[in-house]
């Protein structure tokens, strides 16, 4: 989808890419508005809060840690001034969760009372929460109280994505997959996880399957339980002789969240490995890891 559109409302589809803003001279709130206002920009580490405050060099003032890009890494910005030689945004989280009919991320904000997507989630009027869930402050320091425009531009680059940078580029690695081609179905997206290595059959090959030993659940994401969003992340892994699960990638994620607890959950579980010829060995697996409120 073309990025040059204009998003003044809130939207279904997600992006990864920055923007940027033109070349010489000193800025003004009218030019960063204009070239921001409504835009989608994404955070390189993905940080949490309501109100996050970065330095010149893209260093957070306070001891955060990351947490998951579809709840905290993409803000739609709503206002931008330059005050002081600071750039004050206020904007809106994304809050992404994973739309089955329309195979896409889409964001909370976006529904409508007529949305099919609306049944996935317990909550009433979840719009209205994701809107007022979703709000932020983000501050970011030009290093000096003049900036021009390459200093406001090296600023904000050090912060969020710069033009042609991919999400998939800063995410971990057990969504660069994803990333890499959304479009990709399911099964499509198996197929290429399965022949990354050779020498190593997946479940169809003649194999016995590997069979959970150890399999604690993962924890709801603080988002998605609000929401009452249920869901089932599908992962694609290599469970090597040992039962041990290696090169986790998602197939098809939850999204708000989720998807980061069920990586971190199945690089806990063990296996009895696979068996042939009575002998262990390695073997591809996809697992369905279900997020469901009782």
């Amino acid at each position: 989808m073309n990025l040059s559109k204009n998003f003044s409302h809130r939207f279904g589809a997600v992006f990864f890419f920055g923007f940027t803003i033109l070349a010489h001279g000193s800025v003004s709130d009218a030019q960063l508005q204009k070239q921001y206002g409504g835009k989608v920009l994404t955070i390189r580490q993905f940080y949490p809060g309501y109100h996050l405050h970065f330095d010149a060099t893209g260093k957070l003032d306070s001891a955060v840690a990351p947490g998951a890009w579809t709840v905290d890494g993409q803000v739609q910005v709503k206002t931008i001034v330059l005050k002081d030689g600071v750039v004050h945004i206020l904007g809106q989280r994304l809050l992404l969760f994973f739309d089955t009919e329309s195979k896409q991320l889409r964001d909370v904000g976006s529904l409508t009372t007529k949305d099919t997507a609306m049944k996935r989630f317990s909550r009433k009027n979840v719009d209205e929460w994701a809107v007022e869930e979703g709000r932020i402050e983000i501050e970011v320091e030009c290093g000096m109280t003049h900036p021009k425009k390459a200093d406001l531009i090296k600023a904000m680059n050090a912060v969020f994505l710069a033009p042609g940078e991919a999400l998939a580029g800063v995410a971990p690695d057990f969504w660069k997959s994803y990333l890499s081609e959304p479009k990709l179905g399911l099964r499509e997206r198996w197929a290429r996880q399965i022949s990354v290595e050779e020498g190593v059959s997946d479940v169809t090959g003649g194999f016995s399957l590997p069979v959970p030993a150890y399999q604690p659940e993962p924890p709801f994401s603080q988002q998605a339980r609000q929401a009452g969003y249920m869901a089932i992340t599908t992962l694609g892994l290599l469970v090597d002789q040992d039962g041990l699960p290696q090169h986790i990638q998602i197939l098809q994620p939850a999204g708000m969240g989720l998807d980061e607890n069920a990586v971190g959950a199945v690089r806990t579980w063990r296996f009895h490995p696979a068996q042939r010829e009575g002998k262990t060995a390695r073997a591809w697996i996809a697992v369905n890891v279900d997020f469901h409120l009782y």
